[in-house]
């Protein structure tokens, strides 16, 4: 943005604010929904809206707002696997592996998040083989391993999609780091145990999209305080 479109954004937050903090609904999503026509992705403007809505009682609306976001970001995220592919035409392999991994987080549930899936574990592996037989330091200015945080997140995700066996891989690997986690080692019995017998978690589509967008518009409105810095 030029000065005068960070001017006229900051001229939008204070009158958004405003109308938040007065309970004017309606206004505030009316003023958001005109910014938005011109800045689609501005994440402060959605908030916005979508707490507007909320208060409204409009929870279909705001579900249309985050499906319609989602889209955007998942559109977005194959940045990272074009990046991926670059670096690793490039030899950077463990920058290669990070990019893939954010795809991957991104995408669990697309058909090449296997494929690039499988990629990062080859890459992986001929990276351990590499460095057990050469300089340890090599590669120590590079990013480590995702937290475990993410891992399992990714492994959740690929159980609610019915993706078991990437989730078998995914819980595995953790194993592998931390062969003393009881929390990871019982959930990876259960995701086979679940595989053995051809059993997939159901819920239901409407609950389903209900429970989505409750955890996406629970996050957003945690920080919907920070447009009060930006208004200021």
């Amino acid at each position: 943005m030029d000065d005068t479109a960070i001017k006229e954004r900051e001229e939008f937050l204070s009158i958004a604010e405003a109308y938040i903090d007065k309970n004017l609904y309606k206004e505030a999503a009316h003023v958001a929904e005109s910014w938005l026509k011109r800045y689609p992705i501005d994440a402060d403007a959605n908030i916005i809206r979508c707490h507007a809505l909320l208060k409204m009682g409009n929870l279909e609306k705001v579900s249309e707002v985050l499906d319609d976001l989602e889209t955007k970001v998942l559109e977005l995220s194959r940045i990272y696997h074009h990046v991926g592919d670059l670096c690793l035409n490039a030899g950077l392999t463990k920058e290669a592996i990070k990019f893939y991994r954010k795809f991957i987080f991104l995408n669990p549930t697309v058909a090449s998040a296997k494929e690039v899936y499988e990629k990062v574990s080859d890459l992986a592996a001929a990276i351990d083989d590499s460095a057990a037989g050469g300089d340890a330091d090599t590669y120590s200015h590079t990013d480590q391993v995702a937290p475990d945080f993410c891992t399992t997140t990714l492994a959740e995700l690929y159980i609610r999609q019915g993706h078991l066996d990437m989730a078998i891989n995914v819980l595995r690997e953790i194993l592998k780091r931390e062969p003393e986690n009881r929390m990871v080692a019982d959930r990876l019995n259960d995701v086979m145990a679940m595989q053995h017998d051809g059993i997939r978690e159901k819920t239901s589509l409407h609950m389903e999209q209900n429970d989505v967008v409750i955890r996406e518009l629970t996050r957003w409105l945690e920080n919907i305080d920070r447009l009060r810095s930006h208004a200021s």
